[in-house]
C-alpha cells in the first residue's frame, strides 16, 4: 500500500486531530511541554533500540543504551547522526515490524536527485495532515473551504484539461507546467469562476501566477491566505505574491521523511516548530555566521521507521529569542530547497518538485539531473541501478511521462550515465540550466561544470 492510498482516511483523522488533540496539547504550560517532548523522543529511542537492527547496531556501537542513558534532552547528542545515505542503504533495516502491518509506503521527492523509500504509519501521516490544517487555520481556513492547488497535476495527454476539480477535497487542481504567458488569462478565469478562498502551490508557481494578476489584483480579494511549500521562498517571491494577494502568505518547511515541521507563525514574524511533530536541533557549523544552524531532526510518531537525529541538508536562520512554545528558537528563515528550472521557448517555468515526484516512483533510477542546453532542449541523465530488469522499458516509460511534463516545443534527450555535472564546491545541481530566460545564451558555464 502507498501513502496516498490512505490520504482520505487520513485527511479525516488529520483534521479530528487538529481540533482535538492539537488544540489540547496547547494548554501545558512551557515545563509541562518540556516534560512531554522528553517522553515522547525517549520513547523512540527505547523501541528503536529493542526493534530496530540498524538503531540496536548503532546503539550499541556508540555505548548508548537509551533506557539507562538518556536523562536529558541533551543526551540524544551521544547518537550518530543519520544520513540520507544510511537511509537508502539500509531502509529495510530501519523497519520495526512490530508496527509494520497497516504502514504504508512512501518516497521522497529526491530534491538531491536521489530518492529515498520509507515506511510510515496512518497515524504520522494524520498528524501531518493535523499540523497542516493548524497551519492554514491561521488564515481562516476550515473543513473543506474551496482551495486552488498550482503544484502536482498533471495532464494526462495533449488538450486534456489544465485544471480539474476535486470534490472531496473541495480543490481546483491546476498543472504548474502550463501556466505560460499564452494560457495566463485562462487560469486566471478559471479563478475567478471558482472563487478559492485559499492558494497553495510550489513559491515559484505561485509567484507566477501572482505577476500574471497582478493587473486585476482588485479582483482578487476573495483570496484570503495563500500557502507555499516545497521550495524555499525568496524575498522577492513573497513581495511579488503579497503585492497581488495581500499580506496573507504563510509558508511552510517539511518533508515526506518523518522527522520535522516548521511554519510561518500567524503574525508573520518568523516561523517556529510545531513542537509536537519532532524534535529539532539546530547545530552551529564553524565558518558560517552565528545565526546560521544546520538542521537535525528527530520524529517523535512514526514507530514502523524512526528517523532519529536526521541530517535534513537544510539550514536554518535562527533568532536568539525563543519561539512561541517556548522551547526552541525563533526561526528567522530557512535556507536551501531552492533549484533551477526549466524555461520553455514561451516564457512558462517549469516547477522542479513535480520531475522530482515522477522520478521517484521508479525505484531503479538510482540518480538523475536535467540540463537545459538551449530554449528547445533538455538532457535527461539517469543513473540506473545495476541488475536493473528491462532498461529499454524503463526509459521508454520515463521518456513518456517527462514529455507530458516538457510539452511539445520542448526535445528531451536521454542519456544513461554515472557522469553527472558538478559545480566547482562539489555540488551536483539536479536541474543545471545553461540558457538563460531570454532568447540569447546565458554566460559561459564550462569554467564553473566539469563532470563528476
Amino acid at each position: 500500500m502507498h501513502k496516498k492510498q490512505i490520504r482520505p482516511l487520513a485527511r479525516l483523522h488529520g483534521w479530528w486531530l487538529h481540533r482535538h488533540w492539537l488544540d489540547g496539547l496547547r494548554a501545558l504550560s512551557t515545563e509541562e511541554r518540556r516534560a512531554w517532548v522528553f517522553q515522547r523522543l525517549r520513547d523512540t529511542l527505547v523501541r528503536a533500540g529493542e526493534g530496530v537492527p540498524f538503531y540496536r547496531d548503532r546503539f550499541q556501537q556508540a555505548g548508548f543504551e537509551p533506557k539507562r542513558d538518556f536523562n536529558a534532552l541533551h543526551d540524544i547528542e551521544r547518537v550518530p547522526l543519520l544520513t540520507k545515505e544510511d537511509v537508502r542503504r539500509n531502509w529495510e533495516r530501519m523497519i520495526d515490524a512490530r508496527f509494520l502491518r497497516g504502514s504504508v509506503l512512501a518516497h521522497t521527492s529526491g530534491t538531491t536527485g536521489e530518492p529515498m523509500t520509507m515506511r510510515l504509519n496512518e497515524r504520522y501521516v494524520a498528524i501531518d495532515y493535523a499540523c497542516m490544517f493548524r497551519h492554514w487555520a491561521k488564515a481562516g481556513y476550515t473543513f473543506r473551504a474551496r482551495y486552488a492547488a498550482i503544484r502536482s497535476y498533471v495532464p494526462d495527454a495533449p488538450g486534456a484539461p489544465l485544471w480539474k476539480f476535486s470534490w472531496p477535497q473541495n480543490t481546483l487542481y491546476m498543472s504548474a507546467y502550463h501556466l505560460k504567458p499564452s494560457n495566463a488569462q485562462g487560469y486566471l478565469e478559471a479563478l475567478l469562476r471558482f472563487r478559492p478562498a485559499f492558494i497553495r502551490g510550489y513559491a515559484s508557481s505561485v509567484n507566477v501566477l501572482a505577476e500574471f494578476a497582478f493587473p486585476q489584483r482588485e479582483k482578487f480579494d476573495f483570496v484570503q491566505g495563500v500557502f507555499t511549500a516545497s521550495e524555499t521562498v525568496s524575498e522577492l517571491e513573497r513581495a511579488n505574491i503579497e503585492r497581488t494577494f495581500g499580506k496573507n502568505l504563510f509558508d511552510w518547511y517539511g518533508m515526506t521523511e518523518p522527522a520535522v515541521v516548521i511554519t510561518e507563525r500567524a503574525d508573520h514574524d518568523g516561523m517556529e516548530v510545531d513542537w509536537e511533530y519532532g524534535f529539532p536541533e539546530f547545530l552551529k557549523i564553524e565558518g558560517l555566521p552565528a545565526d546560521e544552524r544546520r538542521l537535525v531532526a528527530t520524529g517523535l510518531h512514526n514507530p514502523v521507521m524512526p528517523f532519529i537525529r536526521y541530517e535534513t541538508g537544510d539550514l536554518a536562520r535562527v533568532a536568539g529569542a525563543l519561539d512561541s512554545a517556548g522551547l526552541y528558537p525563533k526561526v528567522l528563515a530557512m535556507r536551501g530547497r531552492k533549484d533551477e528550472c526549466i524555461v520553455t521557448p514561451d516564457g512558462a517555468r517549469l516547477p522542479s518538485l513535480n520531475f522530482y515526484s515522477l522520478l521517484q516512483t521508479y525505484t531503479d533510477i538510482l540518480r538523475f539531473q536535467f540540463v537545459q542546453t538551449d530554449l528547445a532542449q533538455v538532457l535527461m541523465k539517469i543513473s540506473v541501478r545495476p541488475g536493473a530488469a528491462n532498461t529499454e522499458a524503463l526509459v521508454f516509460n520515463v521518456c513518456e511521462e517527462v514529455r507530458k511534463r516538457l510539452g511539445p516545443d520542448l526535445a528531451l534527450e536521454v542519456e544513461i550515465t554515472d557522469q553527472f555535472l558538478t559545480s566547482p564546491d562539489g555540488k551536483t545541481p539536479t536541474f543545471q540550466r545553461l540558457v538563460s530566460p531570454g532568447n540569447r545564451p546565458a554566460p559561459a558555464p564550462a569554467p564553473d561544470l566539469t563532470p563528476a
